[in-house]
């Protein structure tokens, strides 16, 4: 096994005041209602959505369609915004939902929007052992691919407190693409980690077409939180 690859958003960095708070401020502003967080963690973990616009979008699709607990059950586990789009019809557009959404998000590294707000990921914080992800790093080629744009991870990279060499973002290819994991490792072995189905969906595409191997873990379900899934990796090899 010669990679460890991670998702950022609920791996490395703990986003719950930032990216949720931006996807149920979003909701707000088009809804004009009370937004309950639990759906969009719900829909997050469950979907392969690809970005928090998508799950914007598929969550004003449950609130305009039907009562929302429902559409959250039934949305399919590993659905996808292709599968979302063939079966409803968003009541705002993209650009719309992207305008307000990196409003909230960015604040001041977004300025096309009629309001100005403090960006929600400086409430952003670190998850990942910087020690731990050292000692990682002599034994296993580190990587990731993220649903963040370059923009964004560059903030990640910030709240974390170092740069990553090896990185595919959005701007590149959208999860759960297999190509992502394809071109960042080429034809090696590895582990992926990840907290949400689009992170496996990712993986069990990458499996069917590529010519390595990876394993998946997702936080919360295989393991507790990263730290403990990457002592659990450098557990089974000695430098």
């Amino acid at each position: 096994m010669g990679w460890i690859v991670f998702d950022v958003d609920g791996v490395l960095i703990d986003v719950t005041e930032s990216y949720d708070i931006a996807v149920k401020l979003t909701l707000e502003y088009f809804l004009d209602l009370v937004v309950d967080e639990r759906y969009i963690e719900e829909l997050r973990i469950k979907s392969a959505l690809g970005d928090d616009y998508n799950l914007t979008e598929a969550l004003l699709c449950g609130y305009r369609t039907k009562d929302i607990r429902e559409f959250v059950h039934e949305f399919p586990s590993g659905g996808t915004v292709g599968w979302l789009r063939d079966n409803h019809v968003s009541p705002v557009s993209g650009d719309d939902i992207k305008k307000i959404f990196d409003t909230y998000y960015l604040g001041e590294f977004y300025g096309e929007s009629s309001f100005e707000y403090d960006g929600l990921w400086k409430r952003e914080k670190r998850i990942i052992d910087l020690e731990l992800l050292h000692r990682a790093e002599e034994l296993f080629k580190i990587g990731i691919i993220t649903g963040r744009s370059g923009m964004e991870m560059e903030l990640a990279e910030r709240v974390i407190g170092r740069e990553f060499a090896d990185k595919v973002t959005s701007d590149e290819y959208l999860k759960p693409d297999p190509r992502a994991l394809e071109a960042l490792v080429g034809e090696d072995d590895g582990v992926y980690i990840g907290d949400s189905s689009t992170d496996e969906v990712l993986v069990e595409r990458y499996n069917r077409i590529g010519k390595g191997r990876f394993e998946f873990l997702m936080v919360r379900r295989d393991v507790d939180d990263v730290n403990h899934a990457v002592r659990s990796i450098i557990g089974t090899r000695t430098p």
